[in-house]
């Protein structure tokens, strides 16, 4: 983990909090959060850390001298976590008018991201299938890293809008134990 890392694992979420907080377009009164949203962002964080997992492995893979055959299970297996994004990713959709402002906006960031690692993906896996003999060239390990780089970046952005779920619940909780006026801006 690089130095500082966890400072920013800190200040995202909070910053994150503040931008949409900020965002035109947010009105007083607008939807309370789904609770069938923020479990289908939580199902999906799950399947895109073992995505991330899984991609992080192949990435190292690329560094050692495994046959074709095991990168092709490890892509496999990537497919497989994409997929099941891909089935959460549906579900969100379908749901989007039910969420709340936060929760429609990481609909809409997390819904390209997957595209594009479904995508990405099949292009490797293409790749890998018309040159399996050519695990060890550059041009493989790009598109393996590339993978890697779009995994962690949505992994990262599912487990931003999660945190910032959390922290909202908990600001909530708060004011209600504290009987304090609600703190939307009325104007």
């Amino acid at each position: 983990m690089k130095p500082g890392t966890n400072l920013l694992r800190f200040i995202t979420p909070a910053a994150l909090a503040l931008t949409i907080a900020l965002s035109p377009g947010i009105m007083p009164g607008q939807g309370a959060d789904s609770e069938q949203v923020s479990d289908l962002l939580a199902q999906a964080k799950r399947h895109a850390v073992l995505l991330e997992d899984d991609a992080a492995s192949l990435d190292a893979f690329t560094r050692s001298k495994l046959h074709w055959e095991s990168h092709s299970l490890k892509l496999q297996e990537m497919r497989d976590h994409v997929n099941q994004l891909g089935k959460v990713d549906k579900q969100l959709t379908d749901l989007r008018p039910q969420g709340s402002h936060w929760q429609q906006k990481a609909i809409d960031e997390i819904h390209p991201l997957l595209m594009e690692m479904a995508s990405h993906l099949t292009r490797t896996i293409n790749h890998l299938n018309d040159n399996p003999s050519r695990i060890r060239m550059r041009a493989y390990a790009d598109y393996v890293h590339a993978n890697y780089e779009i995994a962690t970046k949505t992994a990262e952005m599912i487990a931003d809008y999660l945190a910032y779920d959390k922290a909202m619940s908990l600001a909530e909780s708060s004011e209600a134990r504290l009987n304090l006026p609600d703190s939307k801006i009325n104007n």
